[in-house]
């Protein structure tokens, strides 16, 4: 095998052509710019959302017939139609309310009439029981969905009027009770969980594997379809008259990797780019002063781990692709050849999804450190908050030598593939000729 001194500068050569044929090809610069776009409205749909939920709003009109309503009547009944309650909610939600006093209740219904609100709410009290009475007026279906929930939140407001007028109110009795968790030493200290931080964790580990999965899959298969094109072609048999197997296999890694890495760091800007522009266009479009969600638990040495897990785990899939795809001649076979590989990938990033909601587990930790689940099972260990420095070292030291060995047997695999045509290679094939081969 070549040594490393004369690796270069043949592989860089080779690279960078690899990469201008990819990076400048019509379909490569129309397809980048098509993803960016789509991945950019893809961090608009909640605007888009909220602006069709503002569009379809069911418009109710509510006349406070009764005396002594609780203060917080409004909130509690606009809570009960959109949800909990947020800067501008009721103008965003599927309902918006607009209160009267009782002395309003003819012009009211001559809105009604008119059209302009789709139900009106008469709210009085029963003499007797001093209980709240409702009466709806609306050409709604008294059985249908939103006549339903309407009902479900006066009810509400008739609880939350029992409780003000017994001394107490709805907050109140909902409360969180004051509690502590604390160690079996007294002298430890307990450490602290948040529901809200698990599920923001779980999601963000979710996202960054998908990330790393996409990538090794899609920009994997170029490399595997970049060395097949060449082979059927017969331009690898003149390459290899002024180069060396193990400089062509490199050379085509760096150069489709870096192509496949551009378009997806187009991608990820549009999705940033996106995100940053979310809250003004928010306020642009409806108002209010939502400033769009915030990307919690993205840390810096998060982020730092998983550009080093994204860049190890592509290098050594990407080197096991191509050696895969300089088995076959036609392009057609890359798929059934690969598909061994895509099977292995499938595997660690479905044990990954399984691995984020028990990332403490035994078999969790132990598979973290095997090279080729170690971009995804570690990433998640890392957004989970589990992992020391020394732990990430360990698996970083393992996908590392697990690289070298991968180069070393692709690069004798590609130099034995490359020769082979015309023919269904199988495994037994192939490991005899790489033995032989230099």
């Amino acid at each position: 095998m070549t040594g490393w001194r004369t690796l270069f500068p043949n592989a860089w050569y080779i690279s960078v052509r690899e990469f201008r044929s990819r990076a400048s090809s019509r379909s490569f610069v129309i397809g980048t710019v098509l993803l960016a776009i789509l991945a950019f409205a893809a961090t608009q749909a909640p605007v888009l959302i909220d602006k069709v939920a503002g569009g379809s709003q069911t418009r109710i009109e509510v006349v406070d017939l009764a005396s002594g309503l609780p203060s917080d009547a409004p909130t509690v009944l606009d809570q009960s139609l959109n949800g909990t309650a947020t800067s501008g909610s009721s103008l965003l939600g599927g309902y918006a309310l607009s209160w009267l006093a009782g002395g309003q209740l003819s012009a009211a219904q001559q809105d009604l009439q008119g059209g302009k609100f789709d139900a009106l709410l008469i709210v009085d009290r029963d003499p007797a029981s001093s209980d709240l009475v409702f009466t709806l007026r609306t050409d709604m279906p008294a059985d249908g969905r939103q006549a339903q929930t309407i009902g479900n939140a006066v009810y509400s407001l008739a609880i939350e009027d029992r409780l003000a007028r017994a001394g107490t109110s709805t907050a109140a009795v909902l409360a969180p009770a004051k509690w502590s968790v604390l160690p079996v030493s007294l002298s430890g200290t307990a450490t602290t969980n948040n529901i809200n931080q698990e599920l923001s964790s779980s999601l963000l580990s979710t996202g960054l594997v998908v990330l790393i999965f996409m990538a090794i899959i899609t920009y994997g298969t170029w490399v595997a379809m970049s060395v097949a094109e060449e082979k059927g072609s017969r331009v690898m048999e003149l390459m290899l008259n002024a180069t060396t197997p193990l400089q062509m296999l490199a050379g085509k890694v760096i150069g489709n990797g870096a192509a496949g890495l551009t378009q997806y760091g187009a991608i990820l800007g549009a999705v940033l780019v996106g995100l940053l522009v979310q809250g003004p266009i928010h306020r642009a479009v409806l108002g209010g002063s939502d400033s769009g969600p915030a990307v919690s638990g993205l840390t810096v040495p998060l982020v730092a781990s998983f550009m080093v897990l994204f860049a190890l785990g592509f290098l050594l899939y990407s080197l096991l692709y191509a050696a895969l795809g300089s088995l076959v001649s036609r392009q057609e076979d890359v798929q059934s050849a690969t598909s061994p590989l895509m099977m292995l990938v499938m595997v660690g990033y479905f044990m990954s999804i399984v691995a984020i909601q028990s990332v403490t587990d035994t078999w969790v930790v132990v598979l973290s450190y095997v090279p080729f689940f170690s971009p995804y099972l570690m990433l998640a260990r890392v957004a989970g908050g589990h992992v020391q420095l020394w732990e990430f070292g360990l698996a970083v030291v393992f996908m590392l030598a697990a690289i070298a060995v991968a180069l070393f047997l692709a690069a004798r695999i590609y130099s034995a593939g490359v020769l082979l045509y015309g023919q269904r290679v199988g495994l037994r094939q192939v490991l005899k000729a790489a033995r032989v081969s230099r």
